[in-house]
């Protein structure tokens, strides 16, 4: 995924995390789930050599919506 790719993928994702808190899913437990899926056995074949970076890129969004705790 080139650098604007990346970058409007992470927005995206973004505004579905603060979209998804903002009718009150727990989004802590929603990238929790997210993750365990992308690191699963049963995940896609074709994902599982980017599930590392694709689990840190939810981490790293998921600080930005919820903030300090």
């Amino acid at each position: 995924m080139g650098d604007n790719q990346g970058r409007e993928a992470r927005e995206a994702l973004l505004a579905v995390l603060s979209s998804a808190a903002s009718v009150g899913i727990d989004i802590d437990l929603l990238c929790h789930l997210a993750a365990e899926e992308l690191l699963s056995e049963d995940a896609r074949e074709d994902a599982k050599p980017y599930a590392a970076g694709a689990v840190y890129e939810i981490a790293m969004c998921m600080d930005c919506v919820i903030g300090p705790v």
